[in-house]
């Protein structure tokens, strides 16, 4: 896998994750929060908590399987409460705690009527309609409120024009302390009696709805008649046996210390994923900023080291998993710094191989130099009369002297013209067999060269190959010269030219000397000075450096195979 879609992959997971813990928690939280607040609501108002949190917890499917959990029935059955669930043709589907009395199928006319009355029989009714599934459904939520009821039949009893007849203050007000409460009567907005026993009741208007709606909330329990056609009010008040401090509920409560420790926990989450992160995605950019620093340096071999290499890899050779995103990146890394130290040992040697190439050069030029500078001071002294033979034997010295250093020079030049491509080709198509062989024949005509024996090998048809004669001449002559110059008398050349499948092939094979593994590898190379030969000054290594450029210009290629005590093989592919 491709870094890029690595790097792709693992955000797009990373983010993934995040979203999905981050959307845990915070349905964790909504959960710790409903939990809180349904609890609280059915300790204040059981009947609200109930009509408006149970429908959120079933599910209906089709119809015929209706799932609630065994908690609301216990719920239920526990505030004195039943439930019905009505479908879309009015059947009670399913029902919990339910009188045997209450009917099984409503029409629309009883169902108007319990909206609009909340009643039911002898039941006050809550309803709730749920749209959110496949087909609607209707709740019925019904209990009794005997205070209620009981408050009614005194004011249907007692009340006189919204008031009450002293006559009857104290029969209600036996009544009303038997039940354990206590009597407020106004009439038009103006307390007129108290009867009954002595309850702190609420002070404010407000807190007079509160009782009614939280009653939990509160310490008294408050049921009330009101008579619109009197302007009458009758406030019953009961202590609220269950009421409990706020504070001490909110300070004992669990789930309020989940509510508050579930940010805390999100929170201390991130700073963990942050750190994660950024010790995940930093560790490499500062193990990489150290390798570059390191390479500023030109210690390439420092980022390869053992202990470098430890920071990444396991034993067996894999990219530990946090390193393991930026697998590429290490990898091509580490193979830059290779290449680099490969380069950096390569240009020392170059250099080194150059210095001392220089200095071969430098020996090469200064040789011929002193003898033509002695036979100056010799010749300007005029302490010698030289006879005529003598100063034609000093002349040739000096013109060989010369001669070998002009074409020393010319060399040198043409080395750096081949390698900038300053030299062009005129290429004609020859017959190389009559070609090699012409150059051949001329060796064996050399009287100086009796010594070495020379061989010649062709094919019987002819091999027509592309070449510019001026300057292969060259390769052969460079060639040739270098099997006579490094190897002594007595030694056999063989040359040999094939033709296959369109490719020529001559080869200049030798039974002398030889040459170590180093100096074949260091052949070509303009800058290399071999120590395997005894031979002269005229070993400066500029030969089969124009003989590979011009071979190679040709495009073809030119190898040796060597070994010592065995001869030596040049090869001249085309």
């Amino acid at each position: 896998m491709r870094i890029k879609r690595r790097l792709t992959v693992h955000f797009l997971l990373q983010f993934i994750m995040t979203f999905v813990a981050t959307l845990s928690i915070f349905v964790l939280l909504i959960f710790v929060i409903l939990h809180f607040v349904t609890k609280d609501e059915l300790d204040s108002n059981p009947q609200k908590a109930i009509v408006e949190t149970l429908p959120l917890f079933s599910f209906v499917y089709d119809d015929e399987t209706v799932v609630i959990k065994e908690k609301w029935e216990d719920i239920l059955k526990g505030h004195g409460i039943w439930m019905q669930l009505v479908n879309e043709n009015g059947k009670v589907i399913y029902e919990i705690n339910t009188p045997d009395r209450l009917q099984k199928e409503y029409t629309i006319n009883d169902l108007l009527y319990i909206e609009e009355t909340n009643k039911l029989d002898t039941y006050t009714v809550e309803t709730y309609f749920e749209s959110w599934q496949q087909q609607p459904y209707y709740y019925l939520f019904g209990y009794l409120t005997e205070q209620e009821t009981l408050l009614q039949d005194w004011y249907d009893s007692y009340a006189d024009e919204g008031s009450i007849d002293e006559t009857d203050m104290a029969t209600l007000e036996k009544k009303v302390k038997k039940q354990g409460g206590m009597l407020e009567i106004y009439k038009n907005g103006k307390l007129l009696y108290t009867i009954g026993e002595k309850i702190t009741e609420p002070k404010k208007q407000l807190e007079v709805i509160g009782s009614m709606y939280e009653p939990g909330n509160y310490e008294t329990k408050t049921y009330v008649v009101n008579d619109q056609n009197k302007n009458s009010s009758w406030i019953l008040y009961e202590k609220n046996k269950t009421f409990k401090d706020t504070k001490i509920v909110f300070n004992s409560n669990t789930d309020m210390y989940l509510l508050f420790i579930t940010p805390i926990i999100s929170l201390i989450i991130a700073i963990i994923l942050s750190i994660w992160s950024g010790y995940r995605y930093g560790t490499p950019l500062l193990l990489l900023i150290n390798w570059l620093k390191i390479v500023e340096k030109r210690q390439y071999e420092d980022v390869l080291s053992g202990k470098e290499h430890k920071k990444i890899y396991k034993k067996n050779g894999k990219v530990k998993f946090r390193y393991r995103l930026y697998k590429e990146v290490f990898e091509s890394f580490s193979a830059m710094s290779g290449q680099l130290a490969l380069t950096e040992q390569k240009r020392k040697q170059l250099d080194k191989t150059r210095e001392e190439w220089m200095a071969g050069i430098s020996h090469d030029l200064r040789t011929p130099l002193t003898s033509i500078q002695g036979y100056g001071h010799m010749l300007e002294s005029d302490q010698y009369e030289y006879t005529k033979e003598e100063l034609q034997q000093i002349g040739k010295v000096i013109r060989n002297k010369t001669d070998y250093m002009v074409d020393l020079v010319n060399d040198f030049s043409l080395i750096f013209q081949l390698k900038n491509s300053v030299v062009t080709l005129n290429k004609e198509v020859v017959d190389l067999s009559n070609f090699v062989r012409g150059v051949v024949e001329k060796y064996k005509n050399d009287m100086t060269l009796n010594e070495y024996t020379f061989s010649f090998k062709a094919p019987a048809q002819p091999c027509e190959t592309a070449v510019d004669p001026k300057w292969f001449v060259r390769v052969l002559d460079n060639v040739l010269s270098n099997a006579i110059k490094h190897n002594p008398p007595k030694t056999t050349i063989c040359v040999q030219v094939t033709c296959k499948n369109s490719k020529t092939k001559v080869s200049i094979a030798d039974n002398g000397k030889g040459m170590d593994e180093q100096f074949v590898n260091n052949l070509f190379n303009r800058y290399f000075r071999g120590t395997s030969t005894s031979g002269s000054t005229d070993g400066e290594g500029l030969g089969m450096s124009i003989a590979y450029a011009i071979v190679e210009l040709h495009g073809g290629e030119i190898y040796v195979k060597s070994a010592l005590g065995k001869g030596t093989e040049v090869v001249i592919q085309l």
